[in-house]
């Protein structure tokens, strides 16, 4: 359960850096990150 909530965590942050981040190039990689941090959480 607590990866579930940490992958939800991470990709709610990775669209409020996209929302926020005002169609920056460094922002969106940034976001890339964060989500693919996220998904590597998911791993057994």
């Amino acid at each position: 359960m607590k990866r579930i909530a940490a992958f939800c965590l991470t990709t709610w942050s990775a669209a409020a850096v996209l929302y926020f981040g005002q169609h920056s190039v460094s922002l969106i990689v940034l976001s890339g990150v964060i989500v693919f941090g996220g998904f590597d959480l998911l791993r057994p």
